[in-house]
C-alpha cells in the first residue's frame, strides 16, 4: 500500500469590496466601500482590487485545499500479491520476529474493537511477521493461502502504520492510517486506498469528512479549517466541484457552483461588509451578467468582465439618479443616459474613461 496524504487545502482570496468612480460632475456621489476589506481565505483565492473593482485575482497555485491529487496510502508499497510458492503444502513464507513496533496491547485493542470477518475464510492469529519490503505485520492470516486477512496491524520501515481490516493481503473495509507527518485517515478502504466514507485530519488541524473514491475526495463532503472557516458541498477528483457553500471566518460567504476548486457558474457572494453580488462567475472572477447591491442601497445590474463592470449596465444611486449605458474596465465608456429624478428626465451623452465628454440632443 503506497501512501501520500491528502493535505491540500488550496487557498484563494475572496472579494470583500467594490468601488465605483465619480463622474466629472460628481453627480453620482459614489464612495469607496471597505477599501481594505480583502483577506486571504481558504479554497477560493479571489481578490477584487479596491480601486474600480479591478481584477478578482485567483491564484490557484497558491491555494490551500486538502490535497487529494496523490494516493493516501503509505509511500512504501504493500508487497504485491503474497508469495505463491509452497501454497500446496501450506508452508508459511514469512519470518516470525520479535518487535516493539507493534505492542501486544495495540493488537488486543484492535481485536476488541473490530469484530471478526464473517466471510467463512479460516484465519489464524500469528505473532509479528517480517514481510516483503521490510514491513512488519501482526494479526490474522488466511491459513490456506497465507494472505493477510481479517484484523491486523502493519508498520512500514518509514514508521507509517495501518490498523484495521485486511482482505487477500490488502487493507479492505474499516481502518485507520497514521502518516509519519502526523496526518490521520480513518474510514473505509478498498484497493489500498480510501474508498467510501472517511475522515482525514491534517497535522495543522484541517479536517475533511465525507466521501472518497480511489484515494481522493469525491461526492459530498465537509472541510473545516482551524480558524472556523467551513466548506460543505460536492467534490470531484479531489477538488470542489458542483454545488457548495463556503463560510469564512471574517463573516463573508459564497453559495453556488464550484469547478476544480474555483467559483465557477452561478453563485451568490456575501461580503463581510454586507455587500452582495449575485450572478455569473468564471474561474473565481465575476464575469457575465450579475447584480451587485451595496449596504447603502446602491445597485448595479448588468454585464461584467474580469471582475469589472464591462458591457451594458445600469447603476442606481441612493438619491434616485441613474446611469444606463456602456461600461469598460469598470468605468462609464461609450454612449449612455443619465436620469435626474427631480426633473424626471433622461439625458443622452457620450462618456470616455468615466468622464462625460458631451451631451447628445
Amino acid at each position: 500500500m503506497g501512501c501520500s496524504c491528502t493535505k491540500h487545502i488550496k487557498d484563494e482570496e475572496l472579494v470583500n469590496s467594490y468601488h465605483i468612480n465619480n463622474d466629472e460632475n460628481n453627480i453620482n456621489n459614489e464612495k469607496d466601500i471597505n477599501k481594505n476589506d480583502i483577506e486571504d481565505i481558504y479554497n477560493t483565492n479571489i481578490k477584487i482590487k479596491n480601486k474600480n473593482m479591478k481584477n478578482i485575482e485567483l491564484n490557484n497555485n497558491n491555494s490551500k485545499t486538502l490535497d487529494t491529487t496523490n494516493n493516501i496510502v503509505p509511500k512504501t508499497q504493500i508487497d504485491p500479491e503474497p508469495k505463491q510458492q509452497n501454497i500446496n503444502n501450506n508452508k508459511f513464507p514469512y519470518k516470525i520476529i520479535t518487535t516493539d513496533k507493534i505492542p501486544t496491547e495495540e493488537l488486543d485493542k484492535l481485536l476488541s474493537e473490530y469484530i471478526p470477518l464473517t466471510d467463512e475464510i479460516i484465519v489464524e492469529l500469528k505473532s509479528p511477521c517480517l514481510c516483503d519490503n521490510e514491513v512488519i505485520y501482526y494479526g490474522e492470516w488466511d491459513i490456506e493461502n497465507n494472505y493477510r486477512h481479517g484484523r491486523g496491524i502493519q508498520v512500514w520501515p518509514n514508521g507509517e502504520k495501518y490498523i484495521g481490516y485486511w482482505k487477500k493481503d490488502h487493507p479492505y473495509g474499516k481502518g485507520k492510517l497514521f502518516h509519519i507527518n502526523g496526518d490521520i485517515y480513518e474510514g473505509d478502504f478498498d484497493l489500498d486506498q480510501p474508498n467510501g466514507n472517511g475522515e482525514y485530519i491534517s497535522n495543522n488541524g484541517e479536517k475533511y469528512k465525507g466521501e472518497w473514491k480511489n484515494g481522493k475526495q469525491e461526492g459530498k463532503g465537509e472541510e473545516i479549517w482551524p480558524d472556523g472557516s467551513q466548506y460543505v458541498g460536492q467534490y470531484k477528483n479531489g477538488k470542489k466541484s458542483g454545488y457548495g457553500v463556503l463560510n469564512l471566518a471574517d463573516g463573508s460567504s459564497y453559495e453556488g457552483n464550484f469547478e476544480n476548486n474555483f467559483m465557477h457558474g452561478k453563485g451568490v457572494y456575501k461580503f463581510s461588509d454586507k455587500t452582495i453580488y449575485e450572478g455569473d462567475w468564471v474561474m473565481n472572477k465575476i464575469e457575465g451578467k450579475g447584480v451587485i447591491i451595496w449596504p447603502n442601497g446602491r445597485k448595479y445590474e448588468g454585464e461584467f468582465k474580469d471582475s469589472n463592470k464591462d458591457g451594458y449596465g445600469t447603476l442606481i444611486e441612493i438619491d434616485g439618479k441613474k446611469y444606463r449605458g456602456e461600461w469598460k474596465n469598470d468605468v462609464k465608456d461609450g454612449e449612455g443616459e443619465k436620469y435626474y429624478p427631480k426633473e424626471n428626465i433622461w439625458k443622452k451623452g457620450i462618456w470616455k474613461n468615466g468622464k462625460r465628454i458631451k451631451w447628445i440632443n
